[in-house]
Protein backbone atom coordinates (compact mmCIF):
# COMPACT_ATOMS: atom_id res chain seq x y z
CA UNK A 1 0.00 0.00 0.00
CA UNK A 2 1.51 3.54 -0.76
CA UNK A 3 -0.05 6.24 1.27
CA UNK A 4 0.32 9.78 0.34
CA UNK A 5 2.18 12.06 2.75
CA UNK A 6 0.77 15.49 3.91
CA UNK A 7 3.46 16.74 6.35
CA UNK A 8 1.09 19.13 7.98
CA UNK A 9 -1.70 16.80 8.79
CA UNK A 10 0.72 13.66 9.27
CA UNK A 11 0.19 13.81 13.63
CA UNK A 12 -3.38 13.48 12.65
CA UNK A 13 -3.57 10.86 10.09
CA UNK A 14 -1.64 8.63 12.79
CA UNK A 15 -3.30 9.39 15.60
CA UNK A 16 -6.65 9.05 14.36
CA UNK A 17 -5.34 5.17 12.90
CA UNK A 18 -3.65 4.02 15.95
CA UNK A 19 -6.76 5.12 18.11
CA UNK A 20 -8.75 3.74 15.48
CA UNK A 21 -7.00 0.28 14.76
CA UNK A 22 -7.09 0.43 19.03
CA UNK A 23 -10.76 0.11 18.84
CA UNK A 24 -11.11 -2.62 16.02
CA UNK A 25 -8.85 -4.67 18.22
CA UNK A 26 -11.19 -4.55 21.07
CA UNK A 27 -9.98 -0.86 23.34
CA UNK A 28 -13.26 0.45 24.36
CA UNK A 29 -11.91 2.92 27.14
CA UNK A 30 -9.00 5.32 26.80
CA UNK A 31 -7.73 7.57 29.95
CA UNK A 32 -5.90 10.46 28.98
CA UNK A 33 -4.31 13.00 31.25
CA UNK A 34 -3.49 17.23 30.09
CA UNK A 35 -0.53 18.10 28.12
CA UNK A 36 0.40 19.70 24.72
CA UNK A 37 2.39 17.29 22.86
CA UNK A 38 0.10 14.15 22.82
CA UNK A 39 -2.79 16.88 21.20
CA UNK A 40 -3.27 14.57 18.10
CA UNK A 41 -3.94 11.70 20.09
CA UNK A 42 -6.29 13.15 22.82
CA UNK A 43 -8.19 14.59 19.94
CA UNK A 44 -8.44 11.57 17.89
CA UNK A 45 -9.67 9.42 21.23
CA UNK A 46 -12.15 11.89 21.92
CA UNK A 47 -13.44 12.16 18.27
CA UNK A 48 -13.66 8.40 17.79
CA UNK A 49 -17.32 7.16 18.07
CA UNK A 50 -17.06 3.97 19.63
CA UNK A 51 -14.67 5.35 22.25
CA UNK A 52 -15.29 6.31 25.78
CA UNK A 53 -12.38 8.77 26.49
CA UNK A 54 -12.04 9.63 30.12
CA UNK A 55 -9.63 12.60 31.12
CA UNK A 56 -7.75 12.35 34.36
CA UNK A 57 -5.74 15.05 35.94
CA UNK A 58 -2.57 12.85 36.84
CA UNK A 59 -0.73 9.92 35.02
CA UNK A 60 0.00 7.80 37.94
CA UNK A 61 -3.81 7.71 38.51
CA UNK A 62 -4.95 7.59 34.63
CA UNK A 63 -2.66 4.48 34.41
CA UNK A 64 -3.72 2.52 37.28
CA UNK A 65 -7.52 3.57 36.65
CA UNK A 66 -6.77 1.91 32.90
CA UNK A 67 -5.34 -1.09 34.59
CA UNK A 68 -8.43 -1.86 36.89
CA UNK A 69 -10.37 -1.41 33.53
CA UNK A 70 -8.43 -4.51 31.49
CA UNK A 71 -8.15 -6.49 34.99
CA UNK A 72 -11.48 -6.34 35.47
CA UNK A 73 -12.85 -6.98 31.56
CA UNK A 74 -9.95 -8.77 30.57
CA UNK A 75 -9.99 -6.87 27.52
CA UNK A 76 -7.23 -4.30 26.91
CA UNK A 77 -7.13 -0.28 28.00
CA UNK A 78 -5.35 2.64 26.79
CA UNK A 79 -3.68 4.78 28.84
CA UNK A 80 -2.54 8.65 26.69
CA UNK A 81 0.29 10.37 28.27
CA UNK A 82 2.40 13.54 27.07
CA UNK A 83 6.05 13.38 26.78
CA UNK A 84 9.10 13.97 29.25
CA UNK A 85 7.95 12.66 33.23
CA UNK A 86 4.69 12.32 32.79
CA UNK A 87 5.32 8.90 30.93
CA UNK A 88 7.34 7.90 33.82
CA UNK A 89 4.59 8.62 36.15
CA UNK A 90 3.37 5.64 34.68
CA UNK A 91 5.76 3.24 35.95
CA UNK A 92 4.14 1.92 39.33
CA UNK A 93 0.90 1.02 36.90
CA UNK A 94 3.20 -0.51 34.39
CA UNK A 95 4.81 -2.91 37.10
CA UNK A 96 1.84 -4.03 38.03
CA UNK A 97 0.20 -4.65 34.62
CA UNK A 98 3.45 -6.59 34.42
CA UNK A 99 3.21 -8.93 37.69
CA UNK A 100 -0.03 -9.16 37.39
CA UNK A 101 -0.50 -10.42 33.70
CA UNK A 102 -3.05 -7.52 33.12
CA UNK A 103 -3.42 -6.27 29.01
CA UNK A 104 -2.55 -2.61 29.40
CA UNK A 105 -1.68 -0.21 26.30
CA UNK A 106 0.66 2.93 26.91
CA UNK A 107 1.13 4.80 24.43
CA UNK A 108 3.05 7.85 24.74
CA UNK A 109 3.98 10.99 22.95
CA UNK A 110 7.14 12.03 22.28
CA UNK A 111 9.68 14.50 21.16
CA UNK A 112 11.24 13.76 18.01
CA UNK A 113 14.93 12.13 18.12
CA UNK A 114 16.29 15.57 17.11
CA UNK A 115 15.65 17.40 20.44
CA UNK A 116 17.25 14.22 22.43
CA UNK A 117 19.60 15.34 24.39
CA UNK A 118 19.79 18.88 23.81
CA UNK A 119 17.98 20.27 26.70
CA UNK A 120 14.66 20.82 25.20
CA UNK A 121 11.93 21.56 27.51
CA UNK A 122 10.32 18.21 28.28
CA UNK A 123 12.19 15.68 26.24
CA UNK A 124 13.82 12.49 27.70
CA UNK A 125 14.59 9.72 26.45
CA UNK A 126 11.48 7.33 26.53
CA UNK A 127 12.28 4.44 24.11
CA UNK A 128 13.48 2.51 27.34
CA UNK A 129 11.52 3.86 30.03
CA UNK A 130 9.58 0.59 31.81
CA UNK A 131 12.50 -1.93 30.21
CA UNK A 132 11.92 -5.25 32.17
CA UNK A 133 8.38 -4.53 32.50
CA UNK A 134 7.11 -4.50 29.10
CA UNK A 135 5.80 -7.17 26.55
CA UNK A 136 6.92 -5.05 23.73
CA UNK A 137 7.82 -1.81 22.78
CA UNK A 138 7.13 0.18 19.50
CA UNK A 139 8.68 3.21 18.67
CA UNK A 140 6.38 5.28 16.25
CA UNK A 141 7.33 8.57 14.03
CA UNK A 142 4.26 10.13 13.07
CA UNK A 143 6.70 12.37 10.26
CA UNK A 144 7.56 9.07 8.45
CA UNK A 145 5.59 8.16 5.58
CA UNK A 146 7.55 5.04 5.05
CA UNK A 147 5.89 3.84 8.17
CA UNK A 148 2.53 4.28 7.60
CA UNK A 149 2.42 1.68 5.51
CA UNK A 150 2.83 -0.88 8.25
CA UNK A 151 1.33 1.25 10.79
CA UNK A 152 -2.06 -0.28 11.13
CA UNK A 153 -0.35 -3.83 11.95
CA UNK A 154 2.13 -2.27 14.13
CA UNK A 155 -0.83 -1.62 16.51
CA UNK A 156 -2.80 -4.28 16.16
CA UNK A 157 0.12 -6.81 16.83
CA UNK A 158 0.68 -4.64 20.29
CA UNK A 159 -2.97 -5.09 20.96
CA UNK A 160 -2.32 -9.80 20.71
CA UNK A 161 1.18 -8.81 22.32
CA UNK A 162 -0.47 -7.40 25.25
CA UNK A 163 -3.35 -10.34 25.11
CA UNK A 164 -0.72 -12.98 25.14
CA UNK A 165 0.59 -13.41 21.46
CA UNK A 166 4.05 -15.01 21.77
CA UNK A 167 3.96 -14.70 25.73
CA UNK A 168 2.33 -13.96 28.70
CA UNK A 169 -0.31 -11.16 28.68
CA UNK A 170 0.92 -7.84 29.98
CA UNK A 171 1.59 -4.34 29.03
CA UNK A 172 2.87 -2.85 25.90
CA UNK A 173 4.73 0.70 24.84
CA UNK A 174 3.66 2.68 22.00
CA UNK A 175 6.33 5.78 22.23
CA UNK A 176 4.86 8.10 19.40
CA UNK A 177 7.31 10.78 18.06
CA UNK A 178 5.54 14.30 16.97
CA UNK A 179 6.57 17.32 15.59
CA UNK A 180 5.04 20.72 15.14
CA UNK A 181 2.51 21.98 14.31
CA UNK A 182 0.41 19.71 16.74
CA UNK A 183 -3.07 21.43 15.61
CA UNK A 184 -3.84 22.57 12.03
CA UNK A 185 -7.19 24.32 11.24
CA UNK A 186 -8.16 21.04 9.07
CA UNK A 187 -7.52 18.30 11.18
CA UNK A 188 -11.20 18.18 12.22
CA UNK A 189 -11.34 16.70 9.18
CA UNK A 190 -9.24 13.96 9.01
CA UNK A 191 -10.06 10.44 8.21
CA UNK A 192 -7.32 7.11 9.50
CA UNK A 193 -5.57 5.60 7.22
CA UNK A 194 -7.58 2.66 5.39
CA UNK A 195 -7.90 -0.25 7.08
CA UNK A 196 -9.43 -3.83 6.61
CA UNK A 197 -12.96 -4.16 5.41
CA UNK A 198 -15.60 -4.25 7.45
CA UNK A 199 -14.32 -2.63 10.85
CA UNK A 200 -11.98 -5.93 11.70
CA UNK A 201 -8.54 -5.70 12.96
CA UNK A 202 -5.93 -5.81 11.04
CA UNK A 203 -5.06 -9.51 12.37
CA UNK A 204 -7.05 -12.09 13.32
CA UNK A 205 -6.10 -15.11 15.36
CA UNK A 206 -7.23 -18.61 15.15
CA UNK A 207 -6.90 -20.24 18.55
CA UNK A 208 -6.54 -23.71 18.38
CA UNK A 209 -6.67 -24.39 21.56
CA UNK A 210 -10.39 -23.49 21.01
CA UNK A 211 -12.32 -26.64 19.35
CA UNK A 212 -14.85 -24.81 17.87
CA UNK A 213 -12.22 -22.23 16.30
CA UNK A 214 -10.00 -24.90 15.36
CA UNK A 215 -12.77 -27.10 13.59
CA UNK A 216 -14.10 -23.85 12.04
CA UNK A 217 -10.24 -23.04 10.71
CA UNK A 218 -9.95 -26.44 8.92
CA UNK A 219 -13.32 -26.14 7.54
CA UNK A 220 -12.30 -23.34 5.61
CA UNK A 221 -8.52 -24.99 4.48
CA UNK A 222 -10.61 -27.84 3.55
CA UNK A 223 -12.62 -25.85 1.14
CA UNK A 224 -9.95 -24.16 -0.56
CA UNK A 225 -9.53 -24.65 -4.02
CA UNK A 226 -6.32 -22.69 -4.62
CA UNK A 227 -3.77 -23.19 -1.05
CA UNK A 228 -0.12 -22.72 -0.80
CA UNK A 229 2.27 -23.53 2.05
CA UNK A 230 5.03 -21.95 2.95
CA UNK A 231 7.83 -23.46 5.61
CA UNK A 232 10.86 -21.92 6.58
CA UNK A 233 12.80 -23.12 9.98
CA UNK A 234 9.95 -24.57 12.01
CA UNK A 235 10.11 -26.70 15.30
CA UNK A 236 6.62 -28.42 14.67
CA UNK A 237 8.12 -30.22 11.08
CA UNK A 238 6.08 -33.42 11.58
CA UNK A 239 2.69 -31.72 12.46
CA UNK A 240 3.30 -29.09 9.15
CA UNK A 241 4.19 -32.46 7.63
CA UNK A 242 1.07 -33.69 7.94
CA UNK A 243 -0.86 -30.40 7.33
CA UNK A 244 0.72 -30.01 3.72
CA UNK A 245 -0.26 -33.97 3.09
CA UNK A 246 -4.00 -34.23 4.32
CA UNK A 247 -4.16 -30.97 2.43
CA UNK A 248 -2.47 -31.63 -0.71
CA UNK A 249 -1.55 -28.01 -1.01
CA UNK A 250 1.68 -27.40 -2.58
CA UNK A 251 4.12 -26.71 -0.50
CA UNK A 252 7.79 -24.05 -0.80
CA UNK A 253 10.11 -25.71 1.19
CA UNK A 254 13.30 -24.14 3.12
CA UNK A 255 15.91 -26.53 3.71
CA UNK A 256 15.99 -25.61 7.44
CA UNK A 257 12.38 -27.40 7.76
CA UNK A 258 13.21 -30.56 8.60
CA UNK A 259 10.42 -31.80 6.67
CA UNK A 260 11.45 -30.13 3.38
CA UNK A 261 12.01 -33.18 1.16
CA UNK A 262 9.26 -35.80 2.60
CA UNK A 263 6.16 -34.09 1.23
CA UNK A 264 4.99 -35.05 -1.68
CA UNK A 265 4.25 -31.51 -2.51
CA UNK A 266 7.67 -29.82 -1.79
CA UNK A 267 8.57 -27.11 -4.02
CA UNK A 268 12.40 -25.84 -4.09
CA UNK A 269 12.82 -23.29 -6.80
CA UNK A 270 10.35 -20.63 -5.84
CA UNK A 271 12.90 -17.56 -5.86
CA UNK A 272 13.76 -18.68 -9.56
CA UNK A 273 10.05 -19.12 -11.02
CA UNK A 274 8.73 -16.15 -9.29
CA UNK A 275 10.70 -13.66 -11.10
CA UNK A 276 8.35 -15.05 -14.05
CA UNK A 277 5.63 -12.91 -14.18
CA UNK A 278 4.13 -14.54 -17.04
CA UNK A 279 3.38 -17.86 -14.20
CA UNK A 280 1.67 -15.28 -11.92
CA UNK A 281 -1.89 -15.59 -12.05
CA UNK A 282 -1.90 -19.28 -12.56
CA UNK A 283 0.05 -19.73 -9.29
CA UNK A 284 -2.10 -17.48 -7.71
CA UNK A 285 -3.11 -18.91 -4.14
CA UNK A 286 -6.39 -18.02 -1.63
CA UNK A 287 -4.81 -18.96 1.36
CA UNK A 288 -1.31 -19.39 2.66
CA UNK A 289 -0.43 -21.28 5.16
CA UNK A 290 3.10 -19.67 6.40
CA UNK A 291 5.45 -21.73 9.15
CA UNK A 292 7.77 -20.95 10.67
CA UNK A 293 10.23 -18.21 10.20
CA UNK A 294 10.53 -16.35 6.91
CA UNK A 295 12.77 -17.83 4.24
CA UNK A 296 15.39 -15.85 2.94
CA UNK A 297 14.14 -15.21 -0.35
CA UNK A 298 13.47 -11.49 -1.05
CA UNK A 299 11.37 -12.58 -4.28
CA UNK A 300 8.70 -14.60 -2.53
CA UNK A 301 8.87 -12.14 0.46
CA UNK A 302 7.54 -9.47 -2.29
CA UNK A 303 5.54 -11.45 -3.92
CA UNK A 304 3.28 -12.90 -0.92
CA UNK A 305 3.39 -8.82 -0.03
CA UNK A 306 1.91 -7.69 -2.88
CA UNK A 307 -0.83 -10.66 -3.52
CA UNK A 308 -1.85 -10.35 0.31
CA UNK A 309 -2.53 -6.65 0.17
CA UNK A 310 -6.10 -6.23 2.01
CA UNK A 311 -6.44 -3.16 -0.49
CA UNK A 312 -6.15 -5.84 -3.17
CA UNK A 313 -9.42 -7.22 -4.88
CA UNK A 314 -9.65 -11.08 -4.46
CA UNK A 315 -6.52 -10.80 -1.57
CA UNK A 316 -4.96 -14.16 -0.67
CA UNK A 317 -5.36 -14.66 2.96
CA UNK A 318 -2.14 -15.51 4.55
CA UNK A 319 -2.01 -17.10 8.14
CA UNK A 320 1.55 -17.44 9.80
CA UNK A 321 2.18 -20.06 12.97
CA UNK A 322 5.34 -19.90 14.84
CA UNK A 323 6.54 -19.26 18.62
CA UNK A 324 7.17 -15.33 17.31
CA UNK A 325 4.49 -14.64 14.81
CA UNK A 326 6.62 -13.72 12.58
CA UNK A 327 5.02 -11.24 10.05
CA UNK A 328 7.98 -9.13 8.55
CA UNK A 329 5.55 -7.29 5.44
CA UNK A 330 2.44 -6.85 7.55
CA UNK A 331 0.12 -8.01 5.48
CA UNK A 332 -0.49 -11.63 6.88
CA UNK A 333 -4.80 -12.11 7.74
CA UNK A 334 -3.97 -13.62 11.19
CA UNK A 335 -1.75 -15.84 13.72
CA UNK A 336 -2.59 -19.20 14.32
CA UNK A 337 -2.22 -19.77 17.77
CA UNK A 338 -1.59 -23.18 19.80
CA UNK A 339 -0.70 -27.22 19.18
CA UNK A 340 -0.88 -27.45 15.27
CA UNK A 341 -1.68 -31.42 16.20
CA UNK A 342 -4.88 -30.11 16.97
CA UNK A 343 -5.37 -29.10 13.62
CA UNK A 344 -3.84 -31.51 11.95
CA UNK A 345 -6.40 -33.96 14.19
CA UNK A 346 -9.70 -31.68 12.73
CA UNK A 347 -7.94 -32.40 9.10
CA UNK A 348 -8.09 -35.39 9.38
CA UNK A 349 -11.75 -36.56 10.96
CA UNK A 350 -12.83 -38.66 7.69
CA UNK A 351 -16.18 -36.85 7.64
CA UNK A 352 -14.38 -33.55 6.62
CA UNK A 353 -11.92 -35.13 4.19
CA UNK A 354 -15.32 -35.98 2.44
CA UNK A 355 -15.72 -32.58 1.56
CA UNK A 356 -11.71 -31.90 0.00
CA UNK A 357 -12.19 -29.04 -1.87
CA UNK A 358 -8.49 -28.30 -3.29
CA UNK A 359 -8.10 -27.48 -7.15
CA UNK A 360 -5.38 -30.97 -7.87
CA UNK A 361 -4.35 -29.22 -10.94
CA UNK A 362 -3.57 -26.33 -8.85
CA UNK A 363 -0.78 -28.69 -6.99
CA UNK A 364 0.08 -30.34 -10.15
CA UNK A 365 0.70 -26.87 -12.05
CA UNK A 366 3.36 -26.05 -9.13
CA UNK A 367 4.69 -29.05 -9.22
CA UNK A 368 5.49 -29.26 -13.24
CA UNK A 369 7.11 -26.05 -12.67
CA UNK A 370 9.05 -27.25 -10.00
CA UNK A 371 10.79 -30.15 -11.66
CA UNK A 372 11.27 -27.86 -15.27
CA UNK A 373 13.64 -25.94 -12.75
CA UNK A 374 15.58 -28.54 -11.40
CA UNK A 375 15.90 -30.16 -14.89
CA UNK A 376 17.37 -26.84 -15.93
CA UNK A 377 19.36 -26.63 -13.08
CA UNK A 378 20.71 -30.27 -13.46
CA UNK A 379 21.47 -29.80 -17.13
CA UNK A 380 23.40 -26.57 -16.45
CA UNK A 381 25.43 -28.73 -13.32
CA UNK A 382 26.04 -31.51 -15.97
CA UNK A 383 27.27 -28.99 -19.04
CA UNK A 384 29.55 -27.50 -16.88
CA UNK A 385 27.83 -23.80 -16.70
CA UNK A 386 26.26 -24.05 -12.95
CA UNK A 387 28.23 -21.36 -10.99
CA UNK A 388 30.97 -22.56 -8.45
CA UNK A 389 29.25 -20.82 -5.44
CA UNK A 390 25.99 -22.44 -6.72
CA UNK A 391 27.65 -25.95 -7.69
CA UNK A 392 29.05 -25.78 -4.14
CA UNK A 393 25.42 -26.04 -2.26
CA UNK A 394 24.23 -28.78 -4.70
CA UNK A 395 27.10 -30.90 -4.56
CA UNK A 396 26.90 -30.73 -0.46
CA UNK A 397 23.36 -31.47 -0.28
CA UNK A 398 24.26 -34.41 -2.90
CA UNK A 399 27.13 -35.95 -0.83
CA UNK A 400 25.17 -35.84 2.53
CA UNK A 401 22.51 -37.61 4.19
CA UNK A 402 19.99 -37.54 6.91
CA UNK A 403 21.96 -38.27 9.68
CA UNK A 404 24.48 -35.72 8.85
CA UNK A 405 24.81 -31.63 9.64
CA UNK A 406 24.87 -29.14 6.67
CA UNK A 407 25.58 -25.40 8.80
CA UNK A 408 25.37 -22.60 6.19
CA UNK A 409 26.44 -19.48 6.77
CA UNK A 410 24.84 -15.61 6.13
CA UNK A 411 24.76 -14.37 3.04
CA UNK A 412 25.44 -16.25 -0.23
CA UNK A 413 25.62 -19.84 1.32
CA UNK A 414 22.84 -19.93 2.76
CA UNK A 415 20.59 -18.66 -0.30
CA UNK A 416 22.36 -21.26 -2.65
CA UNK A 417 21.28 -23.87 -0.32
CA UNK A 418 17.58 -22.12 -0.19
CA UNK A 419 17.61 -21.46 -3.83
CA UNK A 420 19.05 -24.01 -6.08
CA UNK A 421 19.64 -27.34 -3.74
CA UNK A 422 16.81 -28.87 -5.19
CA UNK A 423 15.77 -32.13 -3.34
CA UNK A 424 16.29 -35.44 -2.23
CA UNK A 425 14.93 -38.39 0.01
CA UNK A 426 17.56 -38.25 2.45
CA UNK A 427 18.19 -34.23 2.32
CA UNK A 428 20.82 -33.67 5.37
CA UNK A 429 19.75 -31.83 8.97
CA UNK A 430 20.07 -27.97 7.98
CA UNK A 431 21.09 -25.17 10.59
CA UNK A 432 21.87 -21.74 10.27
CA UNK A 433 22.28 -18.57 12.36
CA UNK A 434 19.16 -16.72 10.94
CA UNK A 435 17.71 -15.24 13.92
CA UNK A 436 19.25 -11.97 13.19
CA UNK A 437 21.14 -13.12 9.82
CA UNK A 438 24.98 -12.06 11.37
CA UNK A 439 27.89 -13.43 10.11
CA UNK A 440 29.69 -13.44 13.28
CA UNK A 441 30.24 -16.40 15.38
CA UNK A 442 29.45 -18.61 12.45
CA UNK A 443 32.40 -21.39 12.81
CA UNK A 444 32.20 -21.85 16.82
CA UNK A 445 28.15 -21.65 16.28
CA UNK A 446 28.93 -24.78 13.73
CA UNK A 447 31.46 -26.60 15.79
CA UNK A 448 29.08 -26.91 18.44
CA UNK A 449 26.26 -27.87 16.54
CA UNK A 450 28.17 -30.87 15.17
CA UNK A 451 29.19 -31.89 18.46
CA UNK A 452 26.03 -31.86 19.75
CA UNK A 453 24.63 -33.73 16.29
CA UNK A 454 27.42 -36.38 16.67
CA UNK A 455 26.49 -37.15 20.37
CA UNK A 456 22.59 -36.61 19.94
CA UNK A 457 21.92 -40.06 18.24
CA UNK A 458 22.19 -39.19 14.49
CA UNK A 459 25.96 -40.00 14.13
CA UNK A 460 27.01 -38.23 10.99
CA UNK A 461 29.18 -36.03 9.92
CA UNK A 462 29.46 -32.40 10.04
CA UNK A 463 29.85 -30.00 7.08
CA UNK A 464 30.39 -26.17 7.16
CA UNK A 465 29.44 -23.89 3.96
CA UNK A 466 31.29 -20.67 5.12
CA UNK A 467 31.92 -17.26 3.12
CA UNK A 468 35.20 -15.75 3.25
CA UNK A 469 34.71 -12.68 6.09
CA UNK A 470 32.51 -14.66 7.80
CA UNK A 471 35.27 -17.86 8.13
CA UNK A 472 37.62 -14.59 8.76
CA UNK A 473 35.25 -13.07 11.46
CA UNK A 474 35.27 -16.24 13.89
CA UNK A 475 38.93 -17.57 12.18
CA UNK A 476 40.02 -17.57 16.05
CA UNK A 477 38.11 -20.48 16.97
CA UNK A 478 40.18 -23.18 14.92
CA UNK A 479 42.21 -22.66 18.06
CA UNK A 480 39.40 -24.50 19.98
CA UNK A 481 38.39 -26.67 17.34
CA UNK A 482 41.77 -28.40 17.46
CA UNK A 483 41.78 -29.14 21.00
CA UNK A 484 38.36 -30.60 20.32
CA UNK A 485 38.10 -34.65 19.46
CA UNK A 486 35.07 -34.08 16.33
CA UNK A 487 35.34 -34.73 12.79
CA UNK A 488 34.59 -31.70 10.56
CA UNK A 489 34.63 -30.35 7.39
CA UNK A 490 34.99 -26.67 6.37
CA UNK A 491 34.24 -25.54 3.24
CA UNK A 492 35.44 -21.95 2.77
CA UNK A 493 34.20 -20.13 -0.32
CA UNK A 494 36.77 -17.42 -1.18
CA UNK A 495 35.52 -14.67 -3.55
CA UNK A 496 37.67 -12.33 -1.44
CA UNK A 497 35.09 -10.30 0.16
CA UNK A 498 31.68 -9.56 0.43
CA UNK A 499 29.78 -11.39 -1.93
CA UNK A 500 26.47 -10.51 -1.53
CA UNK A 501 26.78 -6.80 -2.14
CA UNK A 502 27.22 -7.30 -6.23
CA UNK A 503 23.12 -8.52 -5.88
CA UNK A 504 22.37 -4.97 -4.54
CA UNK A 505 21.63 -1.98 -5.69
CA UNK A 506 24.77 -0.44 -4.29
CA UNK A 507 26.38 -2.20 -7.18
CA UNK A 508 24.66 -0.88 -9.60
CA UNK A 509 24.69 2.88 -7.95
CA UNK A 510 28.21 3.33 -6.48
CA UNK A 511 31.72 3.77 -8.39
CA UNK A 512 33.32 0.45 -9.07
CA UNK A 513 35.89 2.08 -6.75
CA UNK A 514 33.50 3.30 -3.89
CA UNK A 515 31.65 -0.46 -4.30
CA UNK A 516 35.03 -2.25 -3.75
CA UNK A 517 36.25 -0.18 -0.82
CA UNK A 518 32.72 0.03 1.14
CA UNK A 519 31.02 -3.10 0.28
CA UNK A 520 33.06 -5.29 -1.57
CA UNK A 521 36.10 -5.28 1.02
CA UNK A 522 38.60 -7.10 -0.50
CA UNK A 523 40.93 -9.05 2.18
CA UNK A 524 43.89 -10.52 0.01
CA UNK A 525 44.15 -12.56 3.50
CA UNK A 526 46.18 -16.23 2.75
CA UNK A 527 43.34 -18.54 4.55
CA UNK A 528 45.42 -21.28 4.32
CA UNK A 529 48.04 -20.08 6.49
CA UNK A 530 45.26 -19.16 8.51
CA UNK A 531 44.03 -22.93 8.76
CA UNK A 532 47.29 -23.92 8.81
CA UNK A 533 48.45 -21.88 12.20
CA UNK A 534 46.12 -23.75 14.32
CA UNK A 535 47.81 -27.07 12.78
CA UNK A 536 44.56 -27.75 10.78
CA UNK A 537 44.63 -29.91 7.73
CA UNK A 538 43.91 -27.20 4.87
CA UNK A 539 43.49 -28.05 1.39
CA UNK A 540 43.64 -24.82 -0.68
CA UNK A 541 42.37 -24.37 -4.51
CA UNK A 542 40.49 -27.03 -4.10
CA UNK A 543 37.61 -27.91 -6.80
CA UNK A 544 34.02 -28.42 -6.24
CA UNK A 545 34.34 -32.02 -7.95
CA UNK A 546 36.85 -32.53 -5.03
CA UNK A 547 33.92 -32.41 -2.08
CA UNK A 548 32.41 -36.24 -2.74
CA UNK A 549 35.72 -37.50 -1.93
CA UNK A 550 36.47 -34.82 0.85
CA UNK A 551 33.25 -35.83 2.43
CA UNK A 552 33.95 -39.55 1.93
CA UNK A 553 37.64 -38.76 3.67
CA UNK A 554 36.05 -37.41 6.36
CA UNK A 555 33.87 -40.68 7.22
CA UNK A 556 36.76 -42.91 7.36
CA UNK A 557 40.00 -40.94 8.65
CA UNK A 558 37.54 -38.94 11.05
CA UNK A 559 39.72 -36.24 10.83
CA UNK A 560 39.13 -32.33 10.49
CA UNK A 561 39.93 -30.30 7.98
CA UNK A 562 39.45 -27.20 5.93
CA UNK A 563 38.61 -26.48 2.09
CA UNK A 564 39.34 -23.62 0.01
CA UNK A 565 37.45 -23.17 -3.15
CA UNK A 566 37.90 -20.15 -4.78
CA UNK A 567 34.97 -17.83 -6.56
CA UNK A 568 35.23 -14.84 -8.61
CA UNK A 569 32.32 -12.43 -7.22
CA UNK A 570 31.33 -10.64 -11.19
CA UNK A 571 31.23 -14.39 -12.61
CA UNK A 572 28.95 -15.65 -9.04
CA UNK A 573 26.59 -12.64 -10.24
CA UNK A 574 26.57 -13.59 -13.67
CA UNK A 575 26.10 -17.25 -12.82
CA UNK A 576 23.10 -16.47 -10.82
CA UNK A 577 21.25 -14.27 -13.90
CA UNK A 578 22.44 -16.99 -16.36
CA UNK A 579 20.61 -20.12 -14.49
CA UNK A 580 17.74 -17.63 -13.52
CA UNK A 581 17.26 -16.40 -16.95
CA UNK A 582 17.64 -20.07 -18.56
CA UNK A 583 14.91 -21.38 -16.38
CA UNK A 584 12.40 -18.45 -17.31
CA UNK A 585 13.23 -19.41 -20.68
CA UNK A 586 12.59 -23.14 -20.21
CA UNK A 587 9.13 -21.99 -18.23
CA UNK A 588 7.88 -19.80 -20.77
CA UNK A 589 8.67 -22.35 -23.39
CA UNK A 590 6.48 -24.63 -20.65
CA UNK A 591 3.87 -21.97 -20.75
CA UNK A 592 3.41 -21.75 -24.71
CA UNK A 593 3.79 -25.78 -25.73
Amino acid sequence: MQVEFDEALSNHVVARTIVDELFRNGVRIVTLSPGSRSTPLALAALAHPGLEARVLLDERSAGFFALGVAKASGVPAAVVTTSGTAVVELSPAVTEAAYSSIPLVVLSADRPFELYDTGAAQTIDQTAVFAGFIRQHRFIDAGAPASLDRLRATISRAVLVSRGLGGPLGPVHLNVSFREPLVVPSAGAVEPLAGRAGSLPWYATVDLDDVVEARSFAQMLLGTKRGLVVVGECDHSEAVFAISELLGWPTMVDPRSGMARRSRYAISYQDSFLRVPELLDQLLPEVVLYFGRPQASRTLSEYLDVISSPYREGSTRIYRSGDRATDPNGTAAGFVLGPLERLVAELSQAEMLGGLGVDQGFAARYLRIDNVCDAEVRASQLDGTLGVEIKVARVLVESLSSTDLLFASASMPMRDLEFFSGSKPDYPRVLENRGANGIDGVLASFVGAALANERGGFGGIGVLAIGDLAFLYDASFLRELAKLEIAVLIVVIDNNGGGIFSFLPQNRETSTEVFEEIFGTPHGVDLAKIAQAYSIVCHTDAEVEDLPDAIADLRRSRKSRVMIIQSDRGANLAAHRDINAQIALALRADVES
